[in-house]
């Protein structure tokens, strides 16, 4: 069971949604504030500032400063540039739901008549880079160090709807068990705080009038990997004795035992992915 829940949480970052569009529409309406600036900039700024907006696409909204001079007469100027980034999902928040209760709508069969549905992401992070132009124009390499935390909660429920007077059978860490009433409901989530050092690429393209459209890919080497945790009630569940051959209450303790060793065998798995990909777009002024 709780292998099929991640294999159908990893879609989520994967599927499309006409309805992210609000998110477009957003970043459009902030550009207004970037391209009014122009006049200001050239008084009270320094030539290579540059703030940008954008989304990404496992953090949310997306806001940088940096710098970064293309026009300069010195090599380090002209090839190398630095950043500090910020995202947050929470303004966002509406616009994710969105999408994940069009993905979810109606529960995503997992087996077994064992569904999700109701899942909630919420995510941020912060990181300094230094970007590298290795032929002073639009691609560049960055690297730098990235912290953030990214957290997945979503409900687990099940029901066999064509036989609703019958028990509902499952297995957990190897054990068998029921719920009377053909009926179950409990809830998992995946959370992830990491820090690490970060590496990727990406392009700055000229538009006018020091506007740009930018663009980055790459992963943060994470100090740890996601853990995920489970929540099953015990009220009406039934475990099956192999040793009496019958079938009795679960107490608290033997169900809390055999949760901790799923989540154990889970988080096994995922402890063998330690990269967090960051994907973002957006528009940056350049004064």
């Amino acid at each position: 069971m709780v292998v099929f829940f991640l294999r159908n949480l990893c879609p989520l970052f994967k599927r499309g949604d006409l309805r992210i569009i609000i998110i477009m529409k957003r970043i459009i309406t902030m550009l207004s504030l970037l391209i009014s600036v122009p006049s200001v900039a050239a008084t009270n700024f320094p030539h290579g500032l540059q703030l940008g907006i954008g989304v990404s696409a496992t953090s949310g909204f997306n806001v940088a400063l940096g710098y970064y001079d293309s026009e300069n007469d010195g090599y380090f100027l002209t090839h190398f540039g630095i950043r500090a980034d910020f995202a947050s999902a929470a303004p966002l928040k509406s616009a994710i739901d969105s999408v994940i209760d069009s993905y979810m709508r109606d529960g995503r069969d997992v087996g077994d008549g064992v569904k999700i549905d109701e899942g909630k992401f919420d995510a941020w992070h912060g990181m300094f880079v230094l970007d590298y132009y290795p032929f002073a124009g639009a691609w560049r390499i960055s690297g730098g160090y990235a912290w953030g935390n990214a957290e997945l909660d979503a409900a687990i429920f099940g029901e066999i709807s064509t036989a609703p007077s019958q028990r509902f059978y499952f297995y957990l860490a190897g054990d068998h068990y029921y719920y009377n009433g053909n009926k179950f409901d409990g809830s998992a989530a995946i959370d992830w705080r990491y820090h690490g050092p970060y590496l990727g690429t990406g392009f700055d393209w000229n538009l006018f009038c020091g506007l740009s459209l930018f663009a980055d890919i790459g992963v943060v080497f994470t100090n740890r990997s996601a853990k995920l945790s489970l929540d099953i009630p015990h009220e009406q569940l039934y475990i099956y004795n192999k040793d009496t051959g019958v079938w009795a209450p679960v107490t608290i303790a033997a169900l809390d035992t055999d949760v901790g060793r799923a989540e154990h065998d889970a988080n096994r798995k995922l402890s063998d992915l330690r990269v967090y990909p960051m994907v973002k777009l957006g528009f940056a002024y350049r004064f």
